[in-house]
């Protein structure tokens, strides 16, 4: 078997819910509460559980499909991951509509590395369109909340970046967003839209005020001769765990487990047979027994044209979230 690089990273998500309903979310939606994510927050004694059980693993992001900030034990999930020497980081998104003044401070306190703030418009009225009952003005309180408390710690985190998916109706706010990125020290973050909701109209325009050089993930594909997106390589770099300790593998599986990580470690899970399929199917194209979440995955098809590498994933490892660069 191909031999992998030793996982000393995790993603677990901290709450599948929201208080948003963004337009085309599975979680809006209701498709995520239905399958195997289901509803529901992770615990603190899970969190340090999982913490004290996997020693190696160094650092965690915190997001995936829903709203970390609705946890009632962020905090205490903060100052843990803190004194056991453990970076945490939300790189999927935040929507930051409502976080309490103790989150606040302790994001700052507890030297999270950075957050991806999710805002899709530079006014109320073009937010709102994609993000369904956020409110524009109190993010942008809570950022400049935050701000303030990162000036009385004399700290530069969190680190913050602006995550603005390109829309139609929001591509003529691009060049305000980067005003305000400057305004509140983010840096700015575009994202190429997934689905065919509000198509972008000026694609001249996009790509040249978007910085990507290209207006939609067609165009990426076409110059880059890849996808936008690499999923698949979620589940070697950072295995995504569910709120209820099921190990998802990657940031999009709905359909099937592939452990849990209460009946033991993740160094564990990658000696399992289940994790070698998985191995065996996505780098090296062959087909298993083992009913794989991979397997019920629309995706599958367009993947197994193109298997996983070696090389593949080093680049998947090397890329540097725009907060960070």
């Amino acid at each position: 078997m191909i031999k992998l690089p030793k996982i000393t990273e995790a993603s677990i998500d901290l709450s599948t819910i929201c208080q948003l309903h963004c337009v085309e979310c599975s979680t809006s939606k209701g498709i995520t509460h239905a399958g195997i994510v289901g509803k529901g927050q992770l615990s603190f004694e899970d969190f340090s559980n999982f913490i004290d059980t996997n020693p190696e693993i160094k650092r965690i992001e915190m997001s995936n499909w829903g709203e970390i900030f609705l946890n009632k034990d962020i905090v205490k999930i903060l100052e843990y991951a803190f004194r056991k020497g453990v970076t945490l980081y939300c790189g999927n998104g935040t929507n930051f509509n409502n976080v309490s003044e103790e989150a606040l401070e302790a994001l700052v306190k507890y030297r999270v590395e950075y957050l991806n703030i999710s805002i899709d418009g530079a006014t109320q009225e073009t937010y709102s369109i994609y993000r369904v009952g956020g409110n524009l003005c109190n993010v942008l309180q809570n950022i400049e909340r935050l701000n303030n408390y990162k000036e009385r710690y004399n700290s530069e985190y969190p680190k913050l970046s602006w995550q603005f998916v390109i829309f139609g109706h929001n591509e003529q706010d691009l060049p305000k967003v980067k005003e305000l990125c400057l305004k509140y020290n983010m840096a700015f973050n575009p994202k190429l839209n997934y689905s065919q909701f509000s198509p972008v109209k000026d694609k001249e325009f996009v790509r040249r005020e978007s910085g990507l050089g290209v207006a939609d993930r067609d165009e990426y594909r076409l110059k880059h001769n890849h996808e936008y997106k690499a999923p698949c390589y979620h589940c070697f770099s950072s295995p995504q765990i569910n709120w209820n300790g099921d190990i998802l593998g990657c940031s999009v599986n709905k359909w099937r487990s592939l452990g849990n990580v209460k009946d033991g470690s993740l160094t564990q899970w990658t000696e399992s047979e289940g994790f070698k399929a998985l191995v065996e199917l996505l780098f090296e194209g062959r087909d298993t027994s083992i009913d794989l979440p991979c397997k019920h995955c629309p995706n599958l098809v367009k993947v197994l044209s193109c298997p996983l590498s070696i090389e593949g994933l080093q680049k998947y490892n090397e890329y540097i979230a725009p907060a960070l660069r």
